[in-house]
């Protein structure tokens, strides 16, 4: 309950503020995190020691506090969805790329579309950029609890058109449908939450990814479209649709999503070292002992 309630507040009564206090206080809120999560924190520096293996301490301790600084502003980002101005927002905050000829051009000619995204900058804000080219997306979430709590946050997401389902049987069905409809779905491919997965080599270590996104997409023939948005400064999203993943089909579905999943890795791994201080996981991707000094031996790393 006390969760819930945190969120209302954060939802419902600061996300009426002017984006300058609402963000100023979104990054108090992710320094704070930094300090006083010594758990999130540890999985931070650990998944960063992956991205960046040769980066001394004072930069990983420089990016990990970014992760959760844009961790503040992608709250901040939902706490205004309901009210923004989305007019506004097309011409001042939003950047995009590649849309128009790799997403819309396959919806034209009927054929679905998977965007495949990550867990960096903000999928929901970027995916606002389909909603003046007249593309329909329905997008999956992880579910939270209280099941309340995963209501209120998808009733906000979906403010402006975009539909969001979290993940389970009825949302797989959904997508299926979606798809063999030449409809555009939303997922994500770098974390391992539920359905398929396989153990696969990311940034040089084995771990499981998730494989149901590109399985969907060989069974309905949709294409595969790896699509990742930015944060330019506090206020600024860029979103960018690459080239779709185009591998030779073999009649071994299996080594197929192998092959697809594998492209798929190299272009996330391209955009993490590109921007390491984007990915907002705060859980171990590679469910390593995290590797941060401990408080007594670096208590530097705990301020803010």
């Amino acid at each position: 309950m006390l969760r819930y309630l945190v969120f209302w507040f954060v939802f419902r009564v600061l996300g009426r503020l002017p984006l300058p206090l609402l963000y100023g206080i979104a990054e108090i809120v992710g320094r704070l995190g930094y300090a006083l999560a010594p758990g999130p924190r540890r999985n931070v520096w650990d998944n960063l020691r992956h991205v960046m293996p040769d980066a001394p301490k004072s930069r990983l301790r420089r990016t990990a506090k970014a992760v959760f600084r844009n961790v503040g502003y992608y709250y901040a980002d939902l706490a205004q969805l309901p009210r923004m101005d989305l007019d506004q927002f097309f011409r001042e905050r939003l950047i995009y790329r590649g849309i128009e000829e790799h997403i819309r051009s396959n919806v034209d000619r009927g054929r679905g579309v998977v965007m495949l995204s990550a867990h960096v900058g903000n999928a929901e804000m970027a995916g606002q950029a389909l909603i003046p080219l007249n593309i329909p997306c329905f997008a999956v979430t992880e579910p939270v609890q209280p099941e309340r709590l995963s209501r209120m946050l998808n009733s906000i997401r979906r403010s402006h058109g975009v539909e969001f389902m979290p993940v389970g049987v009825p949302s797989a069905k959904r997508i299926m449908r979606t798809l063999r409809d030449g409809g555009t779905v939303a997922l994500m491919g770098d974390r391992d939450i539920l359905g398929p997965k396989m153990l696969l080599p990311f940034f040089g270590e084995e771990t499981w990814m998730p494989t149901g996104p590109i399985e969907v997409a060989l069974r309905t023939g949709a294409a595969i479209v790896p699509s990742f948005s930015s944060r330019r400064g506090r206020y600024l999203i860029e979103a960018v649709a690459q080239p779709p993943i185009e591998i030779e089909r073999t009649d071994d579905l299996q080594a197929d999503v192998r092959t697809a999943m594998l492209e798929f890795i190299s272009r996330l791994e391209a955009q993490l070292r590109a921007e390491p201080d984007q990915w907002m996981v705060l859980e171990p991707i590679w469910d390593a002992e995290p590797r941060e000094p401990q408080p007594a031996k670096e208590p530097e790393e705990a301020t803010v």
